[in-house]
C-alpha cells in the first residue's frame, strides 16, 4: 500500500470501475469529536467528511504516519524500468518523511508528454498491475 497520512490510517473503500471491484485507499487527516475517522471529500465538496458516510467504505487500516517533508538536494532521481527493458528516470524534488525514519522520494507527475502537473510519490502513477512487474530505484548524485 503506497498510502500515508498525517494520522497513521487510512480508510479503505471498494468500488465498482468499469465494471471491476477496485480497493482505493484514502488518508485519515485526523479523527472527529467521537472518534469517527475524517477524510478529504473529493468530488464536491473538498473538506473533511466522516469516512463511514462516502460510497463503499470498508474500514480503516494502518498506513505509514507522514512526520515532514524536506527538499531534496539537487542530483537525486529515480530510475524506473518497465518490463521489456524500458526505463524512465525522473528527478527527485522532495522526500516525505515517515515516523519509522523512512524516507519517499518525490518526483514530478507528467501526463504523457505534457507539462509537470505537481508531485507524486515515485512510481505511483504507474498501474498497479503494472506496478508489480516494474523496478524502482533511488539513484545518488553522480560526482
Amino acid at each position: 500500500m503506497d498510502t500515508w497520512s498525517p494520522t497513521g490510517w487510512t480508510a479503505v473503500y471498494d468500488t465498482q470501475v468499469e465494471g471491476q471491484q477496485r480497493r482505493s485507499f484514502v488518508p485519515v487527516q485526523r479523527w472527529g469529536r467521537d472518534g469517527e475517522p475524517l477524510v478529504v471529500e473529493h468530488t464536491e465538496r473538498h473538506c473533511l467528511v466522516d469516512a463511514r458516510t462516502l460510497e463503499g467504505f470498508v474500514g480503516v487500516d494502518v498506513c505509514a504516519q507522514v512526520s515532514g517533508m524536506s527538499p531534496a538536494a539537487p542530483g537525486w532521481s529515480v530510475s524506473i524500468k518497465y518490463p521489456g527493458g524500458d526505463t524512465e528516470t525522473r528527478p527527485v524534488a522532495a522526500w516525505v518523511l515517515e515516523s519509522d525514519g523512512s524516507a519517499l522520494p518525490m518526483v514530478p507527475e507528467h501526463e504523457h508528454d505534457g507539462p509537470v502537473t505537481g508531485l507524486i510519490a515515485a512510481g505511483e502513477d504507474i498501474v498497479d498491475e503494472y506496478r508489480v512487474q516494474c523496478s524502482i530505484n533511488i539513484v545518488p548524485p553522480q560526482n
